[in-house]
């Protein structure tokens, strides 16, 4: 799994695909397998695959707050909303049970704001991100989400900060940003090109 994990950072998906499914053939609940591996494929455009796989990712690590992005992002993108939506009420959820117990953590109230986006609690969204935000203002996981969050609230402007804050913060991963359905309403434009080219 950690050989997976850096196959990921790495961007070397097919490889990092292989080693994770090797890990969950030998451990079905491996922590952090299906997380990895749902972000390798995402990453690496096969939705299809990762879809596929959604449901068993949810029993073997549905409290694991990560593991749901990538599935949900796969099912957006295949245009299965009823299937993403339930994905992300379940990530919901266990993202607020776990602010409960940990208040400081912080990637946890990102990934809130940005499922509070969806669902319409605009003023919550903005609150859990500007929170996040000051705790964490160099850190280029939450400046990215931060990103997504206004992507889906339609603020064009501030999703193009975000993202040029998170760029220079060390954000690299391309791929992901050209395909992550949160950035739809700024991924063709003329800024959004000159950040991450075509």
């Amino acid at each position: 799994m950690a050989r997976g994990r850096i196959l990921y950072a790495q961007q070397r998906y097919d490889e990092a695909i292989e080693y994770t499914r090797l890990a969950l053939a030998r451990k079905p609940d491996c922590d952090g397998a299906y997380n990895i591996l749902g972000r390798a494929l995402f990453a690496s455009g096969r939705f299809q695959e990762a879809a596929a796989i959604a449901e068993r990712a949810i029993e073997a690590n549905g409290d694991d707050y990560n593991m749901y992005i990538p599935f949900m992002n796969s099912l957006e993108r295949l245009g299965d909303m009823k299937a993403a939506n339930r994905f992300r009420d379940g990530e919901m959820k266990v993202l607020e049970q776990q602010l409960e117990l940990v208040p400081e953590d912080v990637r946890a109230r990102i990934l809130l704001a940005g499922d509070y986006a969806y669902i319409g609690k605009a003023e919550d969204a903005v609150r859990h991100l500007q929170m996040a935000v000051a705790l964490r203002p160099d850190d280029p996981s939450i400046l990215y989400n931060a990103a997504c969050t206004y992507g889906v609230l339609q603020r064009k402007t501030e999703a193009l900060e975000m993202l040029r804050r998170a760029k220079e913060a060390g954000y690299a991963n391309v791929d992901w940003i050209r395909k992550d359905p949160d950035l739809a309403c700024i991924q063709d434009t003329p800024e959004f090109n000159t950040l991450f080219g075509t």
